[in-house]
């Protein structure tokens, strides 16, 4: 959930979770009440009317009591003051109650939710022995043998590398790492690391790897081939404005990132299939 930092820097923390809670149900699900307060945080009763009578009080005119249904309802002129109006507040919350079925950022945040589903990634599995030698070597600039299994070779293969971070492409991790066999810096699926061994201090800087420190900014825009009411809703679709978007990764992502988008080099889609292009990249800085 996006909360407004500058309405919460005067309140503690666990006041600020309960105004949260009170101005997302109202956003979200239309209603909300004492009992919803105390149920969620176990608080007082004396406690939740001095919740809401600090909420009136720091957002006037955002709620109005009904006596007869004893609930609080938003008025015409809501407007959130403690959370983002974005619906990615919301949607967020729903992912996380998906994912793990109670991790909210808010305790009970969500009360009566919608039926909804969402499609399941395929698992990738990650032998937690490896990623903690890997974590090991990047806390302490260690270099590392791995059996490492690359689609380009029939058979696994031991080569040195120096892992400095960890990267997701949204399904599957790998170790950003220089390669001593190859002498550059690589990305390692996790996955297909078949095993580890012989630790040894490192002379290598993940300052050294140019790809994964240089930020650059991608600049997207609907197909041309799609018509007129389609850039429309492509441009809707991924908030553009005049037709445009940025987005800013890693040069090292880059490639990632166009397989999202459904981009591959060399290949021609319908615009069906690849609904926007790249009309741009360029450097944007370097991250430490």
């Amino acid at each position: 959930m996006v909360i407004k930092k500058q309405q919460v820097r005067n309140l503690v923390w666990s006041a600020a979770q309960r105004l949260q809670f009170i101005e997302f149900r109202l956003q979200w699900e239309g209603h909300v009440n004492r009992s919803d307060l105390i149920e969620a945080f176990g608080i007082s009763v004396p406690q939740s009317t001095l919740d809401f009578r600090e909420y009136m009080e720091r957002a006037p005119g955002n709620m109005d009591y009904d006596k007869r249904l004893r609930h609080y309802f938003p008025t015409p002129d809501f407007m959130p003051v403690f959370i983002s109006e974005r619906a990615e507040g919301y949607l967020s919350q729903l992912t996380a109650l998906a994912v793990s079925g109670e991790n909210q950022s808010i305790p009970g945040l969500m009360g009566a939710t919608p039926s909804f589903d969402i499609l399941p990634a395929p698992e990738r599995r990650v032998d937690s022995n490896t990623l903690q030698l890997l974590l090991k070597c990047m806390r302490e600039g260690l270099s590392i043998e791995t059996h490492y299994q690359s689609l380009s070779s029939p058979i696994p293969t031991w080569r040195r590398i120096a892992p400095h971070s960890l990267a997701s492409d949204g399904l599957r991790w790998h170790v950003r790492a220089y390669c001593y066999t190859k002498e550059d810096f690589r990305d390692f699926v996790l996955g297909r690391i078949m095993d580890l061994r012989d630790e040894q201090v490192s002379n290598i800087s993940a300052t050294a790897d140019a790809e994964w420190n240089e930020i650059v900014k991608v600049t997207i825009a609907p197909n041309p081939s799609l018509t007129a009411d389609q850039h429309k809703i492509i441009e809707r679709d991924y908030s553009m404005v005049q037709g445009q978007a940025e987005i800013s990764v890693r040069k090292s992502l880059l490639f990632y990132l166009k397989r999202r988008l459904g981009i591959e080099d060399g290949i021609e889609k319908s615009p069906a299939a690849q609904q926007v292009v790249i009309t741009k990249v360029v450097s944007a800085k370097g991250m430490p």
